[in-house]
């Protein structure tokens, strides 16, 4: 179940991240919805929040039972997860920035190969 919601929290937060800059971020730039991108960022920031959250927790949950703390590669996942804390934050102090937007996405994503060699090798 810990695992279970690790990685949905991970799919809505990084699968949002894409959804967003693919699709939804261009369509409303193109069509001039100012005030409606500001409504999805704000919705999408508190329901990315309470994700980011529940990988913590249950990251934590799991390092803890098959004893990873001393592996260097979760060690590396903490600490781009770190980077992607400070991106979010520089994100939403600057949210016109695309290079932050598009640099949060690649961080996600590298947090998500680094899960993948960590539990697969």
């Amino acid at each position: 179940m810990i695992r279970f919601l690790h990685v949905g929290a991970l799919i809505f937060f990084v699968g949002g991240q894409l959804a967003l800059a693919l699709a939804v971020v261009p369509a409303m730039r193109r069509h001039g919805a100012h005030e409606a991108m500001r409504a999805i960022a704000r919705r999408f920031g508190v329901a990315s929040a309470v994700a980011i959250a529940v990988v913590i927790a249950t990251g934590v949950a799991m390092a803890s039972r098959y004893s990873l703390w001393g592996a260097p590669v979760l060690h590396a996942k903490l600490a781009v997860l770190v980077l992607v804390g400070v991106l979010m934050a520089l994100h939403v102090a600057t949210p016109e920035t695309r290079a932050v937007s598009w640099a949060t996405l690649a961080a996600s994503l590298v947090v998500v190969w680094l899960g993948v060699r960590l539990t697969h090798g």
